[in-house]
């Protein structure tokens, strides 16, 4: 969309639109709570001082194909099979029924699982995974005020101990309240190394709310959310491109990604559009190796040394939480909400510069208790995100 807007001939070649997550995007909001609440334990709720908009899909499901058409986006229903190299230096897009798309630069936004089409950096952190069971419905009894969002509640109702299998994915209930009578409950796992199975997810979201004492009398919508988080970053240095989780854009400690990349996607259009257009006019497009150079120029605009750092201490927060049980996440995010606030919601935010970054983990060692300040110290002497993260900072 946004490259179609530089004036360059672009084609969108997929089967479907992805799955879309609440965003802040004017226009295309169905519902605004007027703050956000988070619930640790039976203590005082932390307010976090900001609404929360919830985006309707099929609001910006249309928003974004409209936007496409008035930018000249040509849409091919197709699945891509691969991408190979032809002898002027173009890339030829090989798609199911043998059709095959020529075009000056390939940018792939599949999602996550793009292993195909890309090549990724080898040696780097595994992936973990966000998981969630959600369901719109009908209740009686719902004990949330329908003007707070509830961003998380780690509360444990049943105040009992659970089967081992469910202790080991320490999970938190995400709801959002459209009425007194109609909700959203979301079972969510932060992160784990293996996925945590869905219908372990629903047995503890139905668990959770029978224990609240919420009935349910009809059920809207379900939803099953499965984010891979962490991982590698993309090898910068071949020649197709890549954007949103396929570029690994998804936030490493929080799961979110939609909106990086809706508010990057004008700069990174722009850098590859500038590019393009300079080297035509130069004349040097057929050389195979000055398209790679256009690609490393590009990949470099997205992922520069800042961004990397930021995501190597996003990396080394995302193996402490993967660490942690249910009493250690809450200890870890009753810290982070004491911290000042322009840090914990720069965190949430994305908005922290790599230095800024390293003054939010001063802050966390000097009021943490000493437990976690044990455990944060360990974790970056033994962890090797804890070595990656240092390496990834001295590096110029």
């Amino acid at each position: 969309m946004e490259s179609g807007k530089m004036n360059l001939k672009y084609y969108l070649v997929t089967p479907h639109f992805m799955q879309l997550y609440d965003l802040g995007l004017e226009g295309c909001i169905e519902h605004v709570w007027r703050d956000t609440i988070v619930y640790l334990d039976d203590d005082k709720p932390i307010m976090i001082g900001r609404a929360y908009g919830r985006v309707s899909r099929h609001l910006l499901h249309e928003e974004l194909l409209r936007r496409c058409v008035e930018s000249g986006v040509m849409y091919l229903s197709s699945k891509v099979e691969e991408v190979s190299e032809a002898t002027d230096g173009h890339s030829l897009v090989a798609c199911e029924h043998d059709r095959v798309v020529p075009c000056r630069l390939v940018t792939v936004a599949s999602g996550a699982a793009s292993g195909k089409l890309l090549q990724y950096e080898v040696g780097g952190p595994r992936v973990s995974v966000q998981t969630a069971y959600g369901v719109e419905v009908e209740v009686e009894n719902n004990p949330y005020d329908p003007s707070l969002m509830v961003f998380m509640d780690y509360r444990d109702f049943a105040k009992q101990n659970v089967p081992c299998s469910e202790a080991q994915y320490p999970t938190f209930l995400y709801a959002m309240p459209v009425s007194s009578t109609k909700v959203f409950f979301e079972e969510t796992c932060l992160a784990s190394k293996d996925a945590m199975p869905f219908d372990l997810l629903k047995k503890k979201l139905m668990s959770r709310l029978e224990t609240m004492g919420i009935r349910i009398l009809k059920v809207y919508e379900e939803e099953w959310s499965y984010i891979p988080v962490g991982g590698s970053l993309p090898n910068t240095e071949q020649k197709n491109l890549a954007f949103g989780a396929a570029a690994s854009m998804v936030h490493p400690a929080t799961g979110y990604s939609v909106v990086r990349s809706l508010s990057e996607a004008p700069n990174y259009a722009s850098v590859i559009a500038n590019i393009l257009k300079k080297d035509r006019y130069k004349g040097v497009l057929t050389s195979g190796r000055n398209n790679w150079n256009i690609s490393m120029q590009a990949w470099n605009s997205l992922w520069p040394q800042e961004r990397k750092r930021q995501r190597s201490f996003f990396l080394f927060g995302l193996a402490l939480i993967l660490q942690l049980d249910i009493e250690g996440i809450r200890t870890f995010f009753h810290t982070f909400f004491r911290l000042p606030s322009w840090m914990w919601q720069g965190f949430l935010g994305s908005t922290l510069s790599s230095a800024d970054l390293v003054v939010f983990a001063f802050y966390m060692f000097v009021i943490a208790p000493n437990d976690m300040r044990m455990s944060l110290v360990r974790h970056l002497l033994s962890d090797p995100t804890g070595a990656i993260m240092i390496r990834t900072y001295l590096t110029i």
